[in-house]
């Protein structure tokens, strides 16, 4: 799939330039019909649609998983869908078998997502400690100080949400398995942007949603967990958690399935899934490699050239820690963040920061019209 056609998949590229996909990104056409077909079944305007097509979408439920555990590196068995991923981060801590005086380290400035459920643990004498971060950046060194002997879990995100600090995920997966402490990943800031294998990097247990990098809709989320890990959680119930005989419904055999899949307890949306089985589509054929090395080098031109326009950047320069997100530190934010909008820029403005977050089908060509808008933009006139 050339760049061409892949930007022929994206209508809006036409009218303005959005690098704003680390808050939600658009909708291609791959998923928009995606969308439509699904809806057009459970419309039934057709005379042979299948209004109740609850078994006619199990192939494309369990292809969606195959195409997941392609991206993560795992197998389809060690995946499950979950509305987002704070739904998913709940099933870890409702779950896991806590005793006071455990401890939890977090990186502090993370997205609230990566926090609260785990503050939520305070009742429970479980404490959550911070490692200390600069500019939204930290080290292994840092997690390993902050690791005590009663930390039973680290959670970062792969990415972090202001800063694009990528973090190293297979260096703290070491640290983590030399301490034996588990490891939780929030990777909705990468997975669609950054090549991943959650095996070799020792991670436990992963969550994320698909309506950023990923390019699906909000409420198509999953989560990965370790055939270890997953002996460490009770799951919880509902109806789909284990194997449905449909002839015995009120037999009430609570009995769970022996994969990730114990981990859904209900319905799933199914037209969120229809959205992620075609974004992931067109990610595969795309080529992974390939959308990687596009967005860093979107995000390497911008950040280069803003920095020669005496912008300061919060977050590192460090091409080990580069992802798709570049933000910087303006005089005058909010007013630069309409400058662009008023060009039809799509950015987005975060702890009076503004962020940018270009993907694959963005060009070299809309880097510098974003740079040439800045150009544009007076602080003085403000």
């Amino acid at each position: 799939m050339t760049l061409r056609d892949l930007r022929r998949q994206f209508p809006h590229v036409e009218n303005q330039t959005y690098v704003n996909h680390a808050a939600t990104s658009p909708i291609s056409r791959p998923v928009r019909d995606a969308i439509n077909d699904y809806l057009d079944e459970r419309h039934g305007a057709a005379p042979d649609a299948p209004i109740d097509n609850f078994t006619a979408f199990q192939p494309v439920l369990a292809e969606t998983k195959e195409r997941l555990a392609r991206v993560l590196g795992t197998d389809a068995g060690r995946v499950e869908f979950m509305p987002n991923t704070s739904t998913a981060l709940n099933v870890l801590t409702r779950g896991f078998d806590w005793r006071p005086g455990d401890r939890i380290a977090v990186p502090d400035g993370e997205f609230p997502t990566n926090v609260y459920p785990f503050l939520n643990l305070e009742s429970e004498g479980v404490a959550v400690d911070f490692i200390p971060t600069e500019d939204g950046t930290f080290t292994v060194e840092d997690v390993e100080q902050t690791i005590r002997p009663e930390t039973r879990l680290v959670s970062v995100s792969w990415v972090q949400f202001l800063s694009g600090f990528r973090a190293d995920l297979s260096a703290i997966g070491d640290l983590c398995a030399a301490r034996d402490v588990h490891f939780c990943v929030d990777a909705i800031q990468g997975l669609g942007a950054l090549e991943l294998d959650v095996e070799a990097a020792g991670i436990d247990f992963l969550a994320c949603g698909g309506h950023k990098w990923l390019m699906a809709t909000q409420g198509s989320g999953f989560l990965y967990c370790s055939e270890a890990m997953q002996e460490k959680i009770d799951p919880p119930a509902g109806w789909l958690h284990g194997p449905v005989d449909w002839e015995n419904l009120d037999d009430y055999d609570l009995s769970f399935h022996d994969d990730a899949t114990r981990f859904r307890i209900g319905t799933t949306n199914n037209t969120g899934i229809a959205a992620l089985h075609a974004s992931l589509g067109m990610y595969l054929e795309a080529g992974p490699s390939r959308c990687e090395d596009r967005i860093l080098a979107n995000a390497r031109h911008l950040a280069e050239g803003l920095a020669e326009r005496g912008y300061r950047r919060y977050g590192s320069a460090d091409p080990d820690a580069a992802s798709g997100i570049v933000t910087i530190t303006p005089e005058a934010p909010e007013a630069l963040f309409e400058h662009l909008m008023d060009h039809d820029i799509t950015g987005a403005l975060r702890n009076r920061k503004l962020r940018f977050a270009p993907h694959y089908y963005n060009t070299i060509d809309e880097m510098d019209r974003v740079l040439d808008v800045v150009d544009a933009f007076d602080p003085v006139a403000v």
